[in-house]
Parts: structure tokens; C-alpha cells; sequence
């Protein structure tokens, strides 16, 4: 739907030459990115109103899609797997949120940043088929994922102290990527090991 929808834009901004036709596909695949976001967003504030959990979608966006735009990691392969991957992500925070509420857990959380922090220092940005990097992008998305990562654990400490379900939520944010991330990491290894296998044979 989205990849037809961006292709029709496309072709109508093409017919009357707001667009070069030579750039098709980029102008396509911006379209679709953006579309996508759309259908994340407005997903995203069904979800919240549903739930009854505005504050922690927005919490939880607002820490997820900066972060995640420079860390990379697993990408699904299409926009429909995307948007089902980020609408699942979404009703989980918003259930771990309102279980953990009165537990314990929020004792543990400085432990959450501190493992998800070392994975996400150590792999970021971690690329995929649908989103490669090349060495200057490499290099700027490190900076960048480190430095957002920074100031995002240093606002949920300080929240940890008087409004730990705010810091809840950024853990929760960082534990997910740094899922993705290990995730994507392996993937591309046996993407690797593959390619090598089939080297070999064909040799």
C-alpha cells in the first residue's frame, strides 16, 4: 500500500515536473520512508489513546526514534513488517509500564542502562540490506548514537530519583535496541559466513 502510494506520488509530482524522473527511485523511497512514519505515528497515538498511556507513547517516542534513526540494527524487510514490529513495541511498554507499577523493578533499572548502555556503545550503528552504511556515515552515526544514548541515560537517572516511571521507559527503549542491535549483528554475520560459503563452492 505504502509502495503504491509513493510510486503515484512520485509519478504525478514527475508528470508535471516538480521532480526529476532520473531520480525516481530516491524520490520513491524518501516517500515511502515518510509515509511510514506517518502510519507509525498516527499508530502510535491510537495505541496511546486505547491504553489510556499518552505521556509513556510519547516518552518512549521521543527516546526510541533519535536513538534508533543512528544505532540501526534489525530492519524489518517490509514497511507493513515494520509498522506491525513498532505497534508490538508499543503496546508492550505501555503493558510493562502500568505492571511494574508498585514493584520492584525500578530498583534494578540503573542496571538496565549499564548492560544496554555497553552493548549499545560497543555495536552502533550496527547496518542492514535495507539500510547500509558507508565509512563517513559509519563514523558520524557512532558519534551520534553515542551521544544520544548519553543524554538520554543521564535524563533517566535524574528522573530515577523523584519519577522513576519516566526512566522506566528510556530502559525500556535502550533494552530494546540494544536487542536490535545484537540481533542485526548476527544476522549480518550469517549473511557474511553465507556469501563465504558460496564462494567457496562455487571456487
Amino acid at each position: 500500500m505504502i509502495k503504491w502510494l509513493s510510486r503515484n506520488i512520485v509519478n504525478w509530482q514527475i508528470q508535471r515536473n516538480i521532480l526529476d524522473s532520473g531520480q525516481r527511485a530516491l524520490y520513491q523511497y524518501g516517500y515511502e520512508v515518510l509515509l511510514n512514519q506517518v502510519v507509525n505515528i498516527l499508530a502510535a497515538i491510537i495505541i496511546a489513546i486505547l491504553m489510556r498511556a499518552p505521556v509513556t507513547v510519547f516518552l518512549f517516542l521521543v527516546s526510541y526514534i533519535p536513538l534508533r534513526s543512528f544505532c540501526g540494527g534489525y530492519h524489518a524487510r517490509t514497511n507493513g513488517g515494520c509498522t506491525l514490529v513498532s505497534i508490538l513495541l508499543t503496546i508492550a511498554v505501555c503493558i510493562i509500564v502500568k505492571v511494574a507499577e508498585g514493584s520492584r523493578i525500578f530498583s534494578i533499572l540503573p542496571v538496565g542502562f549499564i548492560i544496554s548502555g555497553l552493548l549499545i556503545l560497543w555495536l552502533a550503528p550496527v547496518a542492514d540490506k535495507n539500510k547500509p552504511l558507508d565509512e563517513k556515515e559509519t563514523v558520524r552515526y557512532r558519534k551520534m548514537s553515542r551521544y544520544i544514548w548519553l543524554a538520554e541515560a543521564v535524563i533517566g537517572m535524574v528522573f530515577w530519583f523523584f519519577k522513576p516511571e519516566i526512566t522506566l521507559v528510556i530502559v525500556i527503549c535502550h533494552v530494546v535496541l540494544s536487542i536490535m542491535l545484537v540481533y542485526g549483528e548476527q544476522k549480518n554475520r550469517q549473511g557474511k559466513n553465507s556469501n563465504a560459503y558460496k564462494i567457496e563452492v562455487r571456487q
